[in-house]
């Protein structure tokens, strides 16, 4: 039996947003809040509403549902047809979440993640290798510590590409993956006093596939393997909110990995993903279309 297009085995969370009517204040300082919403959130779920939405059957995998937060998620998965069969529920949890804070330039995002990853937590499933092994593609978080790594094996025994994310070089699930995506904000926190070339050229040696360094608004680096290293400046766009743009290059990616785009091609078809995305607040109530992409790609 066929199976979906793409197995997102990743972060899903019910996110409480804020957008503040100014820029994030300092310490003791005071900033009004102009709009409040309660939706999905996580890089697993933000990229499987992207991909559901450009038109790819997408199974969500990963963190349990709580009690605080399965009515509100299952609901919003519903509505875009994402599904989400292999998630359990355990009233006993609250369930996974966050609190965001947007500026429009910057996100702060406040959570429990430590506790639920770290402290005895363990609420998120075993990876199913069916499913791995009968989708076209998967798209794989590494936050899951010893699961994270079973599904980038499971993708290697069964020959499946995946993408992911934030991973060190060092890592075997950064050095398996198809495409592996870094962002400014990992490094900067992970490999604080790097020489960011050098790091860079450290993890195209390591690694088999095609990496990415993604720098917000500044030229991103891609290199392929046994290829020189090439950039791409982002799109220019009056910018509304950032929030969401890292998880949508991902599913962009995803998404042109599977109509077989050149390397060059899929950095621009996420690129453009990306752009559309920072247009409007927020972006999980209007993911983008792809004939917002095209149009963008065409300017």
């Amino acid at each position: 039996m066929p199976g979906f297009d793409v197995y997102v085995y990743g972060m899903t969370v019910l996110s409480t947003i804020h957008l503040l009517k100014g820029k994030y204040p300092a310490a003791d300082a005071y900033q009004e809040i102009a709009q409040t919403y309660l939706m999905p959130g996580g890089e697993g779920a933000n990229a499987a509403i992207v991909l559901q939405n450009l038109g790819l059957r997408t199974q969500l995998d990963a963190c349990y549902f709580g009690a605080l937060t399965a009515a509100p998620l299952k609901e919003s998965f519903d509505a875009y047809g994402i599904d989400h069969s292999l998630m359990p529920y355990d009233g006993g949890f609250p369930g996974w979440r966050d609190l965001v804070l947007c500026d429009g330039e910057s996100r702060t995002v406040f959570g429990w993640y430590g506790g639920y990853l770290f402290e005895g937590g363990g609420r998120w499933t075993d990876p199913s290798e069916d499913a791995i092994r009968t989708a076209r593609c998967v798209a794989l978080d590494p936050f899951f510590p010893q699961s994270s790594a079973k599904v980038a094996a499971l993708c290697q025994k069964h020959a499946k590409d995946y993408v992911t994310i934030d991973c060190k070089w060092d890592d075997p699930v950064a050095q398996n993956a198809r495409v592996l995506i870094v962002s400014k904000e990992f490094l900067y926190g992970s490999y604080p006093a790097a020489d960011y070339t050098q790091l860079y050229q450290q993890y195209c040696r390591a690694c088999r596939g095609l990496v990415i360094f993604t720098w917000g608004s500044r030229d991103l680096w891609y290199t392929a393997p046994g290829a020189e290293t090439k950039t791409f400046t982002p799109f220019k766009i009056d910018v509304v909110d950032t929030l969401g743009a890292g998880d949508t290059f991902r599913a962009g990616i995803v998404y042109g990995l599977l109509q077989g785009m050149s390397d060059e091609a899929l950095v621009r078809f996420a690129s453009a993903a990306a752009a559309v995305v920072c247009t409007r607040f927020p972006s999980v109530y209007q993911p983008p279309a792809l004939a917002e992409i095209q149009a963008l790609l065409d300017r």
